[in-house]
């Protein structure tokens, strides 16, 4: 199956992240985010955090400026860690292209990892879907194993794993050594 092939299945073309760069020519079939499902458990700590001083908003004003002070803290504290939060989703992306695998991983706000491998270099595409949630709500871990000694690719929470590690397949043995 040819690249055109392939980037005919997916419903809409694509465009790469900002802040990811592509080389000439370089066709993106499929820009991957992790699934929400997993992080929805910290977002509603993270939220309850931001709205909680708000329940405490008299109290703490009456106690003068200091209470003031504590109140903005822990309000900004909640802003921050929501927009940390929301930087480390945003920009952590799985990119499928015509001729490599990108994985863009935002670890912090100043902390990212980015591993690549072309599709000659991948020796397998395994999929881990383990435990309700991810089989209620289709997510799961993909791997791709790669030449030698290089370190494997993991990349957890993926929407639809099975259907990417087929597209991956499908394009490893279009790329395949001669």
């Amino acid at each position: 199956m040819t690249a055109t092939r392939l980037a005919a299945r997916f419903t809409h073309a694509m465009d790469a992240p900002k802040y990811i760069e592509l080389k000439p020519r370089e066709e993106v079939l499929e820009v991957i985010h992790a699934s929400v499902v997993p992080h929805m458990p910290k977002l509603a700590m993270l939220v309850l955090w931001s709205v909680l001083p708000f329940f405490f908003l008299f109290p703490l004003w009456r106690q003068g400026t200091w209470g003031v002070i504590l109140f903005l803290v822990w309000l900004c504290s909640g802003l921050l860690m929501l927009a940390r939060a929301y930087v480390r989703y945003n920009r952590t992306v799985f990119l499928l292209t015509d001729s490599r695998v990108v994985d863009h991983d935002q670890r912090g706000l100043f902390h990212r990892v980015v591993t690549q491998a072309r599709y000659d270099e991948i020796d397998e595409a395994s999929v881990r879907i383990k435990g309700i949630a991810p089989t209620m709500f289709g997510y799961g871990t993909l791997t791709l194993k790669l030449h030698g000694s290089s370190a494997d690719i993991v990349v957890d929470a993926v929407p639809r794993p099975s259907h990417l590690a087929d597209v991956i397949n499908d394009l490893r043995l279009q790329h395949a050594r001669p």
